[in-house]
């Protein structure tokens, strides 16, 4: 049966990948009335993205599938270094428990099984198997007819049809790069659960264990390669299964323009870069977090205007990642020479602990992020007797103070109030009483509380 669309929803979302589903749950969640168009006729049921780091987890803990995310990923315990023959240049060893945001630091995950916990969340909307033909304002046409809303999400990937249907351009950050991505089942196929990145300047390569008898190889190439020949200088190829081979182009770059009146991008339309840091869809999860509870604002009645603060977030944000992946790209591209100093470096006393002390750049000051302390950074998150600390701040900017269970870290940071944003990020801290009721004053403008 064909469906024919006869009633306006109120956000579309184009594509139903990790971020379309992240983007479709978090406004369901705060009451939107929103609808998913996938062009597929069912979710794509090999690995694809594997990584996602403890930051990025507060944003599935915000969508309800953290403790089940969990059951299916494991924490990973750190990086190696290798030269080419194999020998350990360094090892950058962390706790694989728990880190800084009170769940694992870094996690290894298969896409289908996070796709299919978000499928729980989302559920009847979305609609496989729709092609988007063109979008006009808040207006998507598709081959099932034509289907109005009030904003559009593009979340369709590197290749966005919306992207290039608004003439949208993009900035250039850095050479693409051609990659073989072989995924493989096996036995004992690496000895260590952590991520071993390859450094040679020929052939510069990454692997690790994903979950389970799942393992990942990434190799440079300059053209059409053999996996198992490429595999066999590191593990026995008569024993694992190739599950999956595919050679990508690996870009750097992110769109001069998110947003085209109603319509917005998001994911990987709206930039790509290297996969060095892991970074790939954490980013695009990033901005599904920082776009959906501004837009809920919006259609709650909220001053259309913060709508403008998405790109000026996100875009400086991600391209600083993007800017880090290439350092790490530099270092597994090296020679001897190079090698050996990176080597030497890494036993330096601190660096190791430094190296895996993962945090994201904070956000630049703006409408949405004051100039004062912490302001533009994640707040803590952990346990307390009553449940995770994010969940007791709820869906609202919220302001803590000296009377909170954030106290201590209010202290450690000499101000003695705070106002949350919903994506936990900082918008601004206060010294004073006075400063503590402007941030109440604000709170309350955006929806919040205190």
């Amino acid at each position: 049966m064909v469906v024919r669309y006869t009633g306006d929803v109120r956000v579309v979302v184009i594509g139903a990948g990790p971020v379309g589903l992240v983007v479709a749950a978090l406004l369901g969640r705060r009451g939107v009335d929103v609808r998913v168009l996938e062009r597929h006729a069912a979710p794509y049921p090999l690995p694809r993205a594997v990584h996602l780091d403890g930051e990025v987890l507060r944003v599935l803990q915000d969508v309800g599938v953290l403790g089940r995310f969990q059951a299916v990923s494991r924490g990973m315990p750190g990086l190696r270094l290798v030269e080419p023959r194999g020998r350990v240049l360094a090892e950058f060893a962390r706790d694989s428990a728990v880190g800084a945001n009170g769940v694992a630091e870094s996690s290894m995950f298969e896409q289908p099984a996070l796709e299919r916990l978000l499928l729980d969340e989302v559920g009847d909307r979305v609609e496989w198997g729709v092609t988007v033909t063109g979008v006009d304002g808040p207006t998507v046409q598709t081959d099932r007819g034509e289907i109005r809303a009030e904003y559009v999400l593009a979340c369709d990937g590197a290749d966005s049809f919306v992207r290039r249907e608004l003439g949208i351009t993009s900035r250039v950050l850095g050479r693409p790069q051609q990659w073989l991505v072989v995924d493989v089942r096996g036995d004992g196929v690496v000895d260590w659960g952590g991520v071993h990145q390859v450094c040679d300047r020929r052939r510069p390569a990454t692997f690790m264990r994903v979950v389970g008898d799942h393992y990942r190889w990434e190799f440079r190439v300059d053209g059409p390669a053999d996996p198992r020949t490429l595999l066999a200088r590191w593990t026995p190829v008569d024993d694992i299964e190739i599950i999956r081979a595919a050679t990508y182009t690996f870009r750097s770059r992110v769109a001069e323009r998110w947003r085209r009146g109603p319509v917005f991008l998001l994911g990987d339309a709206a930039h790509e870069g290297p996969p060095f840091i892991g970074q790939g869809l954490g980013a695009g999860l990033r901005d599904a977090h920082n776009l959906a509870w501004k837009l809920a604002l919006v259609l709650d009645g909220g001053d259309p205007g913060i709508l403008d603060t998405y790109q000026t977030e996100r875009a400086p944000h991600v391209t600083r990642m993007i800017r880090a992946a290439h350092i790490v790209g530099w270092a597994l591209s090296a020679g001897p020479v190079r090698r050996s100093v990176i080597g030497a470096a890494a036993r330096l006393p601190g660096i190791p602990t430094a190296a895996l002390r993962f945090s994201s750049p904070a956000l630049d000051p703006g409408r949405l992020v004051r100039r004062t302390p912490l302001a533009g950074t994640l707040c803590p998150q952990w346990r307390t007797a009553d449940g995770w600390s994010d969940d007791l701040l709820g869906p609202h900017p919220t302001v803590v103070d000296l009377d909170s269970p954030y106290a201590e870290w209010l202290r450690g940071a000499g101000v003695q109030a705070a106002l949350i944003r919903p994506d936990r990020i900082v918008l601004g801290t206060a010294k004073s009483t006075t400063d503590t009721i402007r941030l109440s004053e604000i709170a309350t403008a955006l929806g919040g509380h205190d």
